[in-house]
């Protein structure tokens, strides 16, 4: 019984160490204790969507294509295993899409088309399991946009493959984008992808209005500073 009861207290205590790293954005150190974790043959499904999520943490930070790469195809590993062992946490979900949806800068039109409803059907699953966590939202706001930036060629080949393809409405968008900033109003890329949605919708002043407040708030890791930059570029052109 001590024995059970140790392994699954030194468990808890990695997870809510990872938590707390991932949330400081300490990137590196989060990805280092999960994987030695992992090494030593742990395949807890917590901490497998965990390591998935660093993977993708790994992954966007890295200015190296091939590292990109290898860490987005080792996370979507990791997070399908966790989504089999443990099919009702919204968290597996909601990485599964995430991470299928970074794998389409290395795959062809055709399989990005495919996986566009699945990674739609995964944050929708993440949103019916979890209601209150703000990414999946913003995920689904994410799926929006890209549907809704899908050039005439690929929609045709869509057509052609699928018979109906991917669709949705900048009105749609903002509202994912809404639900994701009623519950956490801190994030740069919430602000900027409502600056972009009122840019497209020729609402000028309301665009500027969100760009300028993207470059207010707090930006720690390369990829928020990049994101902030690009806010603060397109609030001049409004």
């Amino acid at each position: 019984v001590l024995y059970w009861t140790l392994i699954i207290m030194s468990m808890t205590d990695l997870i809510k160490e990872a938590d707390e790293l991932h949330k400081t954005n300490k990137f590196e150190e989060n990805y280092k204790i999960l994987s030695a974790s992992y090494d030593a043959g742990e395949r807890d499904p917590q901490l497998l969507w965990r390591l998935g999520r660093a993977n993708y943490d790994m992954a966007i930070n890295a200015s190296d294509k091939a590292v990109n790469e290898k860490h987005t195809t080792t996370g979507l590993e990791l997070v399908s295993e966790a989504k089999e062992k443990l099919p009702d946490e919204f968290a597996s979900h909601k990485w599964y899409g995430i991470l299928l949806g970074q794998k389409g800068d290395f795959i062809g039109t055709k399989e990005k088309i495919a996986n566009a409803f699945i990674i739609r059907d995964s944050f929708k699953k993440a949103v019916e399991l979890n209601a209150q966590d703000p990414t999946s939202y913003y995920c689904l706001a994410k799926w929006c946009w890209g549907v809704l930036q899908i050039g005439w060629m690929e929609r045709q080949a869509a057509s052609l493959i699928f018979g109906t393809p991917p669709s949705s409405s900048y009105e749609e968008c903002e509202e994912y984008l809404m639900a994701s900033h009623k519950l956490d109003d801190k994030q740069i890329y919430v602000h900027l992808l409502l600056g972009d949605v009122k840019y497209q919708t020729k609402k000028y002043g309301d665009a500027k209005t969100w760009y300028e407040a993207a470059t207010k708030l707090e930006a720690i890791t390369p990829n928020q500073k990049a994101q902030q930059e690009e806010a603060a570029g397109k609030a001049k052109k409004c």
